[in-house]
Formats: C-alpha cells, structure tokens, sequence
C-alpha cells in the first residue's frame, strides 16, 4: 500500500512554491532591499508564494503516512528549513541580489560632482645672445589646479538608468525566489525518497522472512516425501530473488539517505511520516491562473521584456542634450614674481550631438530586436507553465483516484487478513498460509 502510494512522487509538477516556511526564511536575505535610496517601483504580485510541484504528491502521501509522531522525529518544516541554510545555491543568489542592489547606486554616476587636482613642472632651456652659461637660459614653472564639475543636466540618464536598475534587482529578486522554489522541491523529494527507501526495505525484509520459512517448509516436507526437489529449488529461487530485491532497497536507501544529508546536513535517521499538504486549489482554471501569476520562471521573463524597454530608454537618454559646470582654481609660480598668478574661473558648457552615430543606430536595432526576443519567451514562459499545472492538475486527480482504489484494495486484504489468521485458529490455515496473508 505504502509503496503504491509513494509512486506519486515521480509525478512532476511544474506548479508553484506555496509554504510557509518560504515565505518565512525569504526575508532574511531581502529585508535590506529598502535601504536603496532609488525609488524603487510598487513590488510585483510574483513574489507571494504558491504551489510547491510535489505539493500535489504530498497529499496523497499523507493520507497513507498519517501516523503519531514518533518522539524526537525530524519534520518536513524542520527539514526545508535546514535544506535552505544550507543551500549553496541559494546563498549564491542571495549575493547575485545584493550585487544587483549594489548596482543601483552607480545610476547616478553621470550627475555626481567630480572633483580633480593637476600638477604640473615645466623646466625651461631659451637660446638667448644674455645667456652666460652653455648659451641658454635656465627657468622654471610650476601649475597647480583643482577642479569641481557636475552635470547639471544629463538629459534624464540618472533617472533611466535608476529605473533600469531597479527592474535588473527585481530580475535578481525572482531568480532567487526560483532558486528557493528548486531547493524547497529537491528537499521535499529526498524526503519523499527517504520515507519511502524505509518502508520498501521493511517490506523486503518481510518478504525475505516469508520465503524463508517457505523454504524451510519446503525441506520438511521433501524429508517427508511430500514435496519434490523441483519444489524445494522453486522456494529457494523465489528467496534468492526476494534477498537481490533487498539488496537494491537497501541500496536506493543508503542513497536516499546520502542526498538527505547533503541537502539539509542531517541525518535521516528518523522523519516524521505526518506531512500536511497545505492549500490546494480546486479547479484547473484557478490552478492555471495562479501559476501564470506566481511561476518564477515567468516573472522573469515579463521583467526580462521590462528591462528590454528600459535599455532603449537609458539608450535615447544618452543621446540628449547635456549642460555641465564646473569650477577651476589655478596657482602659477615661476622665477621671479612677475610670473606668479592666481586663476579662478567657472564655466557652463552646453554639448549635444548633431547626429546620430553608426554605433547609436546599431545599438537601437540590437536593442529591438531584443525587445522582440524577450516578448517571444514571455509568451513561451506562459504557455509552458500553463501546460505544465494542467497536466499536474490531472496527475493529481489521478494520484487520488489511485489512492482511493488503494485504500479499498487495503481494507479487502485486512479482512482476508483476518479471516485466515481465524482459519489458523481453528487448523484450517497453516503457518505459511498467515505469513503470505500478511
């Protein structure tokens, strides 16, 4: 019964993240994000959480696993907790965002004041008819200037380039939502794994226990004249099968076990079968709504298309008129004092391009064609999450189904069960007869 259930956890589900403890533990590497003094646009509708993809199979597994909690068992909050500190991959684009959020503050490179300091040495040789010494005239100068300079206006690139950077943090931000949503899901799998790897080893193991009575039975009876020797070497194959078959569960639990530990740093030794589903939603149409409106992979691709828009902007923001100022200060000094002055002077300089240049032009086609690019993956991004949760939906209308037939098929054998185990009360099953109904 377990093992039949547990076959629902191959299903993939392209659904999206729903638990709480995401939500949670994703505030620990975003609450900075308001330090950023850019105005940041209003927060997208992406970053609520949804639908896990095993969160499908979790259900129908919970409905077979639904026993007491053993004292001191590691729970599946317990275990997506530890799977997300963790995480390499999750800690790598943790920094990508802080990175992104970094890159907002050089938006205003081009309006920040400059400041700069020249120095300058001039040794000078005149030929002169004066001159007493190798026939030239030896002097020397020396300039120092300090310079403060801004733009006072670089035709909007700060404001462009702000906004730009606050749509690539946005990118940043649903990249790491996805890359929590593929931990969450890995964890939830090797949990899944370890549960089941337990009990097809706890089966097997009966199994084994089982045939080899059977081959005893089986000697007693050739002793007896009762049986053949073709019948003693059936049982004998039957059991060495079954103990090749436990091999391969004993194995496949060593794995399970091994994947555990490198995903959460715990052991496995002893996990709580209860699980809680959560949330599920009832119909196809909310399912597909919900992940056309939560899918990472989707909030990525309409940013991506944001981004695309934002680029030609910074792009004809760069082409604009600019009015720049600055302020000099300059020291002369020379032999004598007749060279010596002081200069100060400020300045306001209007530039603008009388043309557009090859590169502007090919940098605006490259720009377009990227803007189409992106609009050709959003609307990929759609359709494939929308297949995606529709043939999860009905996986997970057949998983019930399945469960439903199980539990039926589950309570006829408990009263087989116990009808033969009143057989042997009485004499009228054997031994064997019980360990075959078990």
């Amino acid at each position: 019964m377990i093992l039949s259930a547990s076959r629902c956890s191959t299903h993939r589900c392209q659904c999206l993240t729903n638990s709480v403890v995401n939500a949670n533990l994703y505030s620990n590497g975003l609450e900075a994000r308001g330090a950023s003094k850019v105005k940041r646009p209003e927060s997208r509708d992406f970053m609520r959480p949804s639908l896990t993809p095993l969160t499908i199979c979790v259900t129908v597994i919970a409905t077979f696993l639904a026993t007491s909690v053993p004292a001191g068992a590691v729970t599946l909050e317990e275990t997506l907790r530890a799977a997300l500190s963790n995480s390499l991959t999750l800690q790598s684009a943790r920094k990508s965002w802080l990175a992104s959020r970094e890159d907002i503050g050089t938006a205003v490179s081009t309006s920040e004041w400059r400041a700069t300091g020249t120095l300058t040495g001039n040794q000078y040789k005149t030929d002169a008819k004066g001159a007493t010494k190798s026939g030239f005239l030896d002097s020397q100068s020396v300039n120092a200037t300090v310079s403060l300079s801004r733009n006072l206006y670089d035709g909007g690139q700060t404001d462009e380039n702000a906004r730009l950077g606050a749509i690539r943090l946005d990118i940043a931000e649903a990249r790491y939502r996805a890359a929590e949503q593929q931990v969450l899901l890995g964890t939830i799998e090797t949990y899944l794994s370890v549960l089941k790897a337990n009990r097809e080893v706890a089966l097997n193991e009966a199994n084994v226990a089982r045939l080899e009575e059977h081959v005893n039975a089986a000697r007693v009876r050739l002793e007896a004249g009762a049986a053949t020797q073709t019948q003693l070497a059936q049982a004998e194959a039957r059991l060495s099968r079954a103990r090749t078959t436990l091999i391969d569960a004993l194995t496949g639990l060593r794995n399970a076990e091994d994947s555990f530990l490198t995903a959460t740093g715990l052991e496995a030794g002893n996990l709580d079968p209860d699980i809680d589903a959560g949330m599920l939603p009832v119909t196809l149409i909310e399912a597909d709504d919900m992940a056309r409106q939560y899918s990472p992979d989707v909030a990525i691709a309409r940013l991506t298309v944001d981004v695309s828009t934002q680029q030609f902007n910074a792009l004809m923001a760069s082409v604009k008129p600019t009015v720049a100022f600055s302020l000099n200060a300059t020291e002369s000094m020379a032999e004598g004092t007749r060279s010596d002055k002081t200069e100060l002077s400020a300045q306001i300089k209007l530039s603008s391009p009388l043309m557009p240049t090859g590169s502007i032009r090919a940098k605006s086609r490259s720009l377009s064609a990227s803007l189409e690019a992106a609009k050709f993956d959003r609307d990929n991004a759609l359709r494939s999450a929308s297949l995606a949760v529709r043939n999860a939906f009905r996986n997970l209308e057949t998983a019930r189904s399945h469960s439903a037939a199980v539990n039926a098929e589950l309570a006829a054998s408990r009263l087989v069960a116990t009808g033969i185990t009143n057989e042997f009360q009485f004499g009228q099953k054997t031994t064997l007869d019980v360990l075959d109904a078990e």
